[in-house]
């Protein structure tokens, strides 16, 4: 059965503004949480001046590795991130510190400037993922066949899972662990959280892996 969706925030009462964190490789998809290490003084930065307002971030990939001399202005991201509440920090040293972010809303990119203190502020809006601030979304997923297929994927991957676990997570929160969880190239994890639909979204996680494991085959094949 299907739940009913319950807006929580409408989309004109997120900032149109907001400080932007680069890290290649890394999404957030909304409701979800990541835990993030930052170790130099730009982000370090970066979260201070967040903490002062209203805790708010927005997470984006950079299209190729960051330099530690990067030109913001010059950088090239990909157009959509996620805007992120910081829930939690656990300060390892004075310029080390793990941060917590909850996903509340993919954004897509308008413009970007570089603040004095070095790190970008975003120009953002939030109308092609209105959809994220529904509070739950279930959606019909083929779960054997995904289940069937992540197994021996983990299992190549030297990775436990607990598929008790799995069983008892909603479609939802699995498409979103897995989108963020699976090693995908960083490209990948960025058509991931581009798309739009969590049905489509699932669908292509599941062709993924099917061409990993499709390709590791055929690496096994010796030719004559």
């Amino acid at each position: 059965m299907l739940t009913k969706p319950t807006n929580i925030i409408p989309t004109h009462q997120l900032p149109t503004e907001i400080p932007l964190i680069l890290v290649r490789g890394a999404v957030l998809m909304p409701k979800a949480y990541l835990p993030l290490p930052l170790f130099d003084n730009v982000p370090l930065s970066l979260v201070n001046e967040s903490l002062k307002e209203k805790k708010l971030i927005g997470l984006i990939q950079p299209t190729a590795s960051i330099k530690e001399t990067a030109d913001f202005d010059g950088l090239t991201l990909f157009s959509i991130g996620t805007l992120a509440q910081i829930v939690e920090i656990n300060e390892i040293s004075n310029n080390k510190m793990i941060v917590t972010l909850e996903g509340i809303c993919r954004f897509r990119l308008l413009d970007k400037q570089e603040t004095d203190d070095g790190y970008p502020i975003g120009k953002v809006c939030y109308d092609q993922f209105s959809g994220d601030l529904i509070e739950e979304n279930d959606f019909m997923l083929d779960r054997d066949r995904l289940i069937g297929l992540l197994k021996p994927y983990f299992n190549r991957l030297d990775i436990n899972i607990n598929f008790d676990e799995i069983s008892k997570t909603s479609n939802q929160k699995l498409i979103t662990a897995l989108t963020m969880a699976c090693p995908f190239h960083p490209s990948e994890k960025q058509i991931l959280l581009e798309t739009e639909n969590l049905k489509e979204q699932s669908q292509l996680i599941t062709t993924l892996i099917e061409m990993t494991s499709y390709s590791e085959h055929n690496e096994t094949i010796t030719y004559h």
